[in-house]
């Protein structure tokens, strides 16, 4: 058995390398003719036009010197084992292949092929990877898939028919059936992230050996290009991601490399960079920034720095965006690190700025309103705030929220995402225990809370109107998240002059109601003084002034988890007001960064 079993390997890897060399001949898919290898992501176009801009690209240069210091590193990393958290595992093994693939494609050093190579044959020896949590199953196959692609002129025999195999047996053959059977919940098809990195990893995986089997390719693609739509609708019609910062990011790093190789392969995307809000959504995310360059971090997110993920050079050059292209440039001058496919996708575009708008308004299942007061006065303030559809994937009972910058401090918070194995944390029903945890609920959150109520997680917020004029306003109705709470629920945001914003709450209570409690979060310092609150930090003041209802005083308190079991909440206080004894309650709020 022994002599038998290399004697068949033998022969498989005869049968893969001459149904490579025959299916590059002949493949036709989507009517075109097959790519040779390397044909993800990184063709032989773009690396031709990335050698041309080494010449005078200095931060290029400078990416691609701590690209090739990552590789060198890699060559003495321990092998990644089998088991524990297998989507750490795999989005470990997607740096490291891109990483020692693209420093082999760009200097020649077989040294980087060979580490490459083993590190292919190790996770391939994997007894699986992980399809049961599918996330990690398609994040290892786009890792094997562009590791066999661009290292494919230079790989054993027995390495490719590992690979083939692997990619096989461990993805491509357990995709057909989800198609054919998987419901709406299916990774397949779902609503939220998981449909377009996971479609995203097996069209990788297929295309990588769609010269073997051509009619999979085109199954896989055809499938991919069917389902993904049922998460990219909910970028209509201005590319706001409804899961938040975070999970824009993801999303689009993984969309960014599915139209990639799309493109590449078949000279067209099938219509999905069309969609609503697709050709908007790198645009959307660069303009919703503050001016120090923050995100708002609404829903599970992370903190407020934004993840510089190479899909910003992509979408620049696909929609022709200097803009988004400029952002990018500039964030990786900061931060002096990028994923590799920000070498493979840089994009010089020159871009001079543009004036920046005093109210801009993005629709979505996520309305987001951004206002900017004039940068160049001392004290401007920015203010970004959101409706919202608390039972969509990753919400949070946040409606209403805002946050708030002058001079790049941020004085108005949002804590952003807890502990994902929190009993109960995935059930967003009016009584799910997802709304057990604080950093989930409106109480941790910028905006009202009623007789000491959560709000109603079936319902939903929308902007009502606005005006973009020179002294902006936003009107958001927010009755439907205090269902049995409130008749009507209307906070408008209005800003005056450059440095200031009143946002005016406007409740009608129902007749068992009795109170509204007014609050933000904030990890400043936070003096009370009767209807005024100093929040200090950085040697910088905030000031917040209560002008309605006459009498009303404002409170501190520190902000805490309501269970042992939550993440951490240190450093913050929450500043709130409570009026009651009308049914018909208006508290109006003026913020300033000047006194």
């Amino acid at each position: 058995m022994r002599t038998f079993i290399p004697f068949i390997q033998c022969l498989l890897c005869c049968f893969c390398l001459l149904s490579c060399r025959n299916g590059e001949q002949a493949a036709v898919l989507f009517g075109k003719p097959l790519r040779p290898h390397p044909r993800l992501l990184f063709v032989e176009e773009d690396r031709e036009r990335i050698d041309a801009l080494l010449k005078t690209d200095t931060l290029l240069s400078v990416l691609r010197g701590e690209m090739l210091a990552q590789a060198e590193a890699l060559l003495q990393a321990p092998l990644q084992a089998w088991g524990g958290d297998m989507l750490t595992v795999s989005r470990v093994q997607l740096h490291r292949m891109i990483t020692l693939s693209l420093a082999w494609r760009m200097t020649g050093d077989r040294r980087f092929a060979a580490r490459a190579e083993e590190e292919l044959n190790h996770v391939c020896d994997f007894p699986d990877w992980n399809p049961k949590h599918y996330l990690d199953a398609a994040e290892m196959t786009a890792a094997v898939a562009i590791g066999y692609d661009w290292l494919y002129g230079c790989l054993s025999p027995e390495t490719r028919a590992k690979v083939v195999s692997s990619i096989r047996t461990k993805a491509l053959d357990l995709v057909v059936e989800e198609y054919r059977t998987g419901d709406r919940n299916s990774w397949a098809k779902r609503e939220n992230n998981w449909n377009v990195v996971c479609n995203t990893g097996m069209t990788l995986g297929a295309l990588a050996v769609a010269e073997l089997y051509p009619d999979l390719c085109r199954q896989v693609v055809e499938n991919a290009v069917k389902y993904v739509p049922n998460c990219l609708n909910h970028f209509a019609p201005d590319g706001v991601c409804y899961e938040g910062p975070s999970y824009w990011a993801y999303t689009n790093l993984y969309l960014s490399m599915l139209l990639k190789a799309l493109d590449d392969n078949f000279d067209r995307d099938f219509g999905l960079s069309a969609l609503p809000g697709v050709e908007q959504t790198a645009l959307y995310h660069v303009r919703a920034l503050s001016p120090s360059g923050k995100v708002f971090n609404f829903a599970n997110s992370e903190g407020p720095s934004p993840d510089p993920v190479p899909a910003y050079f992509f979408f620049s050059r696909k929609f022709n965006q200097p803009e988004v292209a400029a952002y990018y440039r500039r964030r990786l001058s900061e931060v002096r690190r990028a994923s590799p496919l920000a070498i493979a996708w840089f994009d010089p575009a020159p871009f001079d700025g543009a004036a920046v708008p005093r109210l801009r308004v993005y629709r979505g299942a996520n309305d987001i309103a951004v206002f900017n007061g004039d940068r160049s006065v001392a004290g401007h303030i920015y203010l970004a705030a959101k409706t919202g559809d608390p039972d969509m994937a990753h919400q949070q009972l946040d409606v209403g929220t805002f946050i708030v910058e002058t001079d790049s401090v941020r004085w108005i918070d949002d804590l952003g995402a807890d502990n994902y194995s929190l009993p109960g944390f995935w059930e967003y029903k009016p009584d799910g225990r997802r709304w057990n945890y604080f950093r989930n609920t409106n109480f941790s959150h910028n905006t009202l809370a009623i007789d000491g109520k959560i709000q109603y997680s079936e319902g939903t917020g929308e902007i009502e109107s606005y005006d973009a004029s020179e002294h902006p306003e936003v009107t958001m109705n927010l009755s439907g998240v205090y269902e049995g709470q409130a008749g009507s629920v209307r906070r408008r945001f209005f800003m005056p002059d450059d440095t200031r914003m009143v946002i005016t709450d406007s409740v009608e209570l129902l007749p068992a109601s009795r109170q509204v409690c007014w609050s933000v979060i904030t990890a400043a310092e936070v003096e009370c003084r009767g209807n005024t609150a100093v929040l200090s930090k950085d040697g910088k003041h905030f000031y917040l002034k209560i002008l309605s209802p006459s009498g009303a005083s404002f409170a501190a308190e520190k902000a805490g988890t309501f269970t042992p079991e939550e993440n951490p909440v240190e450093g913050y206080t929450l500043v709130s007001t409570t009026v009651g004894g009308k049914r018909e309650q208006v508290i109006r709020i003026e913020m300033s960064g000047r006194k």
